[in-house]
């Protein structure tokens, strides 16, 4: 017989962010693609960040406090640093290894929401900016006429 699996049993409808707290979260996405220059439009990766975001809660609801720390300091960084913000947030070198846990609010958001956030929008696509012409999402690609093969093909003396 088939039982449904109850993702989080603690706040099972209270799987999303407030606005404030989603707004930051959104900044922060695009400015990924800013910063990196991937030269996509980030609109079109708003409901699956939304997607993604909810699932990380939904499967661990701590993650929603972990959304609004992250939001905390974000405002901290911009009051600091003004539009060099997130290229603080992306590119001062933690003082522990990264497998060691966060010694400071910074290194926290580091590590367990801006390195998520990039994965992700690497994962929806951003690859091709880097030169993967037969990436379509996610790795491969497809099959598709006319259109480079998404694997290596066999060599003719094979």
């Amino acid at each position: 017989m088939y039982q449904a699996r109850v993702s989080n049993v603690v706040i099972p409808s209270e799987s999303i962010v407030t606005p404030d707290v989603d707004e930051a979260m959104w900044q922060l996405f695009v400015a990924v693609g800013d910063f990196w220059k991937l030269g996509d439009d980030p609109g079109a990766y708003r409901l699956r960040l939304r997607a993604f975001m909810s699932n990380r809660i939904r499967v661990n609801p701590i993650y929603r406090d972990f959304y609004v720390i992250a939001k905390g300091v974000i405002e901290g960084l911009l009051a600091q640093y003004g539009a060099a913000a997130y290229e603080q947030l992306f590119t001062q070198k933690p003082r522990i290894t990264p497998t060691a846990p966060p010694q400071t609010p910074l290194e926290f958001v580091q590590q367990y929401v801006a390195n998520e956030f990039i994965g992700l929008r690497l994962a929806l696509g951003s690859f091709k900016t880097f030169g993967a012409i037969n990436y379509c999402g996610y790795f491969g690609g497809a099959n598709i006429q006319g259109q480079p093969v998404p694997y290596r093909t066999p060599s003719k003396e094979e």
